[in-house]
C-alpha cells in the first residue's frame, strides 16, 4: 500500500495524539512525513527549509487557523488539504482545496492527497 510512496507531506496538527496516529497513517501509505508540526510558526519554519509535495492541515490549531501556511504553500504551488472537526461550518477557505472531517480515516486521506496531488486513482 504505497499510494503516496516518494512523496512529502507537511502537517500540521496540535493534537498529539491525532498527530502520532495520522503520521502512521501516511508512513504506511508510503510518504515521509515533513514534520508533524505542532503550530502556525513550526509549519512555516518546515516549509521555508523542507521540500515538499503536498501538505494536510488541521485549520484550527490552538484557535488560530491554518491559512498563512496555506497561503505561503500555494504561493509555491504546493497543494493542500485541509482537515477540521467542525464539519462545513468550520471551512471558510479556498474551494480548490479538499477538505477532510476529523476522525481522520486512512482512505479519507490517501483520496484527498491523491486528489490534490492529481495522482491516479
Amino acid at each position: 500500500m504505497d499510494e503516496l510512496a516518494g512523496k512529502r507531506i507537511l502537517f500540521l496538527e496540535d493534537e498529539p495524539i491525532v498527530a502520532m496516529s495520522v503520521e502512521d497513517m501516511l508512513v504506511d501509505l508510503g510518504a515521509t512525513v515533513v514534520g508533524p508540526a505542532a503550530s502556525i510558526a513550526s509549519a512555516l519554519t518546515l516549509v521555508a527549509s523542507e521540500s515538499i509535495d503536498a501538505a494536510l492541515l488541521d485549520i484550527n490549531i490552538r484557535g488560530e487557523r491554518s491559512y498563512p501556511v496555506a497561503e505561503v504553500l500555494r504561493a509555491r504551488n504546493i497543494p493542500v488539504v485541509f482537515a477540521t472537526g467542525y464539519g462545513e461550518s468550520g471551512w471558510m477557505g479556498a474551494p480548490e482545496a479538499p477538505v477532510i472531517d476529523k476522525p481522520y480515516a486512512r482512505s479519507q486521506i490517501c483520496e484527498a492527497l491523491s486528489k490534490a496531488l492529481l495522482l491516479p486513482g
